[in-house]
């Protein structure tokens, strides 16, 4: 279990899952056929490398921002987010994105509500916006595989 005491330990782990993400999508365009779905992950990838970059850039300032919340934080299912097998089926992984990105708006709309900074605010609004996004993505995804005859 993932122990956090202060607001850069959440930072720090948040970091560790865009990082994850990055991986996870940059694997997942490797694996599929279609040129398009393939420019997705890779883009997918992309995204999640400029939300680490936001992040570290967060360290790098004195805030004051209240300490986490660890119920909050489990409740929001981000924790259950974790790496997954190297040999993960297409229709795994993508319910599998379902939830990373579902968690992860879910804990950038937490850490909004560690802060009364407007800036900070916005950047877990927008990071939380552009998880959801990605989510909406991946649902239509496991529906129309779901879909394929096998």
């Amino acid at each position: 279990m993932v122990e956090f005491h202060t607001f850069e330990d959440v930072l720090d782990f948040a970091i560790l899952q865009e990082k994850a993400a990055q991986q996870f999508y940059t694997k997942l365009s490797g694996e599929v056929l279609d040129a398009d779905v393939q420019l997705f992950y890779r883009t997918l990838a992309e995204e999640e490398g400029v939300h680490e970059k936001k992040l570290r850039q967060l360290k790098r300032y004195p805030y004051e921002l209240a300490e986490p919340d660890v119920e909050m934080l489990k409740d929001s299912g981000y924790l259950d987010a974790m790496p997954v097998a190297a040999d993960i089926s297409l229709v795994e992984a993508v319910r599998y994105a379902i939830k990373k990105e579902r968690s992860a708006r879910m804990l950038y709309r937490t850490l909004s509500q560690m802060t009364n900074r407007k800036e900070l605010v916005e950047l877990f609004a927008e990071l939380a916006a552009e998880e959801a996004a990605h989510a909406e993505y991946f649902r239509t995804e496991y529906k129309d595989l779901l879909a394929e005859p096998t």
